[in-house]
């Protein structure tokens, strides 16, 4: 597969996740308690359906330019335009399932908090410029 497909099948998969991102938010604006929570609610799912995608593709017997391909429209383009929290999230579980319990722990605690520290100095630098 050339890097021209792979590079289209992300583009409209990715595509695709972000509009679907954009109408949960959209409908969730209205919806009582849920208006409060789009993005963790948004997060949850992502984790839950790259779990799915990932679980599929390790029972699957298919090529591996099939696997290419699926991995490609589901987890790299569809969950990362919907939200890239669940790629963090499969990673951690990976480490997790390796054994990698030391590393496990400090990727998922440095990138929360590298996140949250980036995030918030992102802001205040963008107020100033």
């Amino acid at each position: 597969m050339s890097i021209w497909i792979k590079i289209l099948l992300v583009f409209v998969s990715g595509g695709i996740g972000a509009v679907c991102r954009l109408l949960i938010e959209l409908g969730l604006k209205t919806n009582g308690l849920w208006a409060a929570f789009p993005t963790w609610l948004i997060n949850s799912t992502g984790c839950l359906l790259i779990g799915i995608f990932a679980g599929l593709l390790v029972g699957s017997g298919w090529s591996d330019t099939t696997k290419t391909a699926f991995t490609l429209i589901t987890m790299t383009g569809f969950c990362g335009g919907f939200s890239t929290f669940s790629s963090f999230t499969l990673d951690c579980v990976k480490y997790f399932e390796s054994g990698h319990l030391g590393v496990w722990i400090i990727f998922g605690t440095a990138t929360v908090m590298v996140g949250l520290f980036a995030c918030a100095f992102g802001y205040w630098l963008g107020q100033r410029l």
